[in-house]
């Protein structure tokens, strides 16, 4: 087999006999006919992979969990229902036996009565995973930007500190929870604004601001927003509370005041792994 099918293609176990995908293999190899040997995802271009998005759309946190566990390679126990009917495959409790069956998940041994330890069973599958994963964080990012701009202006913290919680919370473990990371999501979470622009990294007082939402009506509000990530959790609100030390020592707001902005509000977000903090200047 060429060596780039054996991680994306194989994985699947028939009477303990390895076997790949042998579709995938097939596009494969006449990619490779065209000169072209890059590994990559041919399942995930079929419509077979709708019903999974609806899966994710419907699961509960704690399936969501069980994804996150399976997409950062890891294995978990389900029960698995031997006999599933094309009627049962709309009922989200029968999610792992349908994954099963259809190539989806890879049983890897059982260790009780119907209860098997599952795991993805290849890079093509995981990057279908992945892919629909980030996707979906994407439309949970739309769905609530509008709700925590509205939030930040009106200076309800409690509200907005409650939503960048939940759609933290969508996002996936296999992400880099990074400073760049969180800059790109907060940034997502404030593209609903209207009559404004957003700044990133941009020269106001003493430095550069992370990222500030200027209106166009220079008289109306608008805000400031330094991001930084605490080094434990423990640590998530001392950090939030040096972002907005910050904003105040570099004078960011004073100089956007000097720039005629005459209503700006300063926030320090501070940021571990899927849990954030907000806190006003």
């Amino acid at each position: 087999m060429v060596g780039g099918a054996h991680p994306w293609r194989d994985g699947y176990l028939f009477a303990n006999q390895e076997i790949y995908n042998p579709w995938s293999v097939l596009k494969y190899m006449l990619n490779i006919t065209q000169g072209n040997d890059e590994p990559a995802s041919f399942w995930a271009n079929t419509s077979g992979n709708d019903i999974i998005y609806r899966y994710i759309q419907q699961s509960t946190a704690e399936m969501k969990q069980d994804f996150d566990i399976l997409s950062n390679g890891g294995r978990i126990e389900k029960v698995i229902k031997s006999e599933l009917t094309y009627r049962e495959m709309d009922n989200i409790e029968n999610i792992y036996s349908f994954l099963l069956f259809t190539g989806y998940l890879k049983a890897i041994r059982k260790t009780d009565v119907n209860i098997y330890q599952l795991e993805i069973p290849n890079k093509e599958i995981r990057y279908i995973y992945t892919t629909i994963f980030e996707e979906w964080f994407r439309q949970q990012i739309e769905i609530h930007n509008a709700s925590f701009i509205n939030a930040l202006l009106k200076e309800d913290i409690e509200r907005a500190d409650e939503i960048l919680n939940s759609v933290l919370f969508e996002s996936m473990s296999y992400f880099d929870y990074d400073e760049r990371f969180y800059h790109g999501f907060v940034n997502g979470m404030l593209q609903g604004v209207t009559n404004s622009s957003i700044y990133s990294n941009q020269e106001s007082g003493l430095g550069r601001y992370d990222i500030a939402v200027l209106p166009a009506y220079k008289k109306k509000r608008g805000l400031v927003l330094e991001l930084k990530v605490a080094s434990k959790e423990e640590e998530v609100e001392k950090t939030a509370n040096l972002a907005c030390e910050q904003i105040k020592a570099m004078k960011y707001i004073e100089g956007l005041n000097k720039k005629g902005y005459t209503d700006i509000v300063g926030y320090g977000i501070a940021f571990y792994k899927k849990s954030c903090m907000i806190i006003k200047l």
